[in-house]
């Protein structure tokens, strides 16, 4: 018996109907493929948690903070990747990337493609995911070396020392305790080297 089933049996169908009425869920989907001379090589994928950050910041991105002047809690926005070389329980309390890897010298956080695209169900046109993309080229995090890559987060544009405000370019990266990722993935090892590029996509589904 399933378990949407058992709760209806154990429900009268009002209170059951009104719990699925009213109950959006927000789900990240990852997916990494690696790719030489443009075919596909490997493909890994899978649900991806939503931090207490990532929560937070959902919650004050939606809100208005004052009428006249305008004013919002937050400006920043889901900009950046990071990648890491380490592994961690997939639970909302995560803070940080366990060991973040460099995708060029000195950077540890890659920008997202911009637009970010919002892709569409097959029986509805209205925008109820998001989707972000990152190709890093053969060059980018395998710098002349291979690195066995294993996890993955979502980061924002703002600075968690002011605020979040946002800045063009952060300077908090992944190494710090206050650049929480937003979303966060581990999934198994795929070691990046200069043969191929690796494109991450990561869908956020309000469903």
């Amino acid at each position: 018996m399933s378990i949407l089933r058992i709760f209806a049996n154990l429900m009268p169908p009002r209170v059951f109907a009104d719990i699925f009425k009213h109950t959006p869920q927000i789900k990240g989907h990852f997916q990494l493929e690696t790719r030489e001379g443009g075919k596909l090589r490997a493909r890994t994928q899978g649900f991806n948690i939503w931090t207490l950050t990532g929560r937070e910041y959902i919650a004050e991105v939606v809100a208005l903070q004052a009428r006249s002047p305008r004013t919002t809690f937050r400006d920043d926005r889901i900009s950046y990747i990071g990648m890491g070389s380490g592994a961690q329980l997939e639970v909302s309390s995560i803070e940080s990337l366990v060991a973040p890897v460099v995708y060029k010298t000195g950077e540890y956080l890659a920008p997202l493609d911009a637009p970010a695209t919002f892709p569409t169900s097959g029986t509805s046109t209205t925008n109820t995911a998001v989707r972000f993309v990152r190709e890093f080229g053969a060059g980018e995090i395998s710098l002349g070396y291979n690195v066995v890559l294993t996890e993955a987060g979502l980061f924002t544009d703002g600075d968690p020392d002011n605020d979040w405000d946002y800045v063009s370019t952060p300077t908090d990266y992944a190494t710090t305790a206050g650049r929480a990722p937003m979303a966060y993935k581990t999934y198994e090892p795929i070691t990046k080297t200069t043969d191929f590029t690796l494109r991450a996509i990561w869908d956020l589904r309000i469903v």
